[in-house]
């Protein structure tokens, strides 16, 4: 199993290259956005949270390498969790905010997410 899309994504989000960013969804995919709070169930809705997103001065996300976790799920596909950090420039000073997020991607030929569940990490 090729378990490319959490590098994928992550690479897309620091490009800022939305339509890179949209080519990791499935079109039947499910948003559960780090800054939203609602679900976001159409690809024009996860297209336009990314444009915001990456549209702010300095964006982009890291991920903890040690918390990525894999499994296989067979022919199913897999599930990819982790921890990842967002940021951006905002009057000058960067601003972080430490995430949690959850991949389940198909797979079928083109390995695309089909639910993605990001929340950020609670203070304590």
């Amino acid at each position: 199993m090729n378990y490319e899309i959490p590098k994928k994504w992550i690479h897309a989000v620091n490009e800022g290259n939305v339509d890179q960013i949209m080519d990791c969804y499935c079109p039947s995919a499910c948003l559960f956005a780090t800054f939203s709070a609602k679900p976001i169930k159409t690809m024009a809705g996860i297209q336009n949270y990314f444009v915001n997103f990456t549209s702010r001065e300095g964006a982009g996300v890291s991920l903890q390498e040690e918390s990525l976790v894999l499994e296989d799920w067979g022919q199913e596909g897999y599930g990819a969790i982790g921890l990842y950090e967002f940021f951006y420039m905002e009057n000058g000073m960067q601003v972080r905010h430490p995430a949690r997020f959850s991949f389940m991607v198909k797979s079928d030929p083109t390995q695309k997410i089909q639910h993605h569940h990001s929340s950020l990490i609670p203070d304590s």
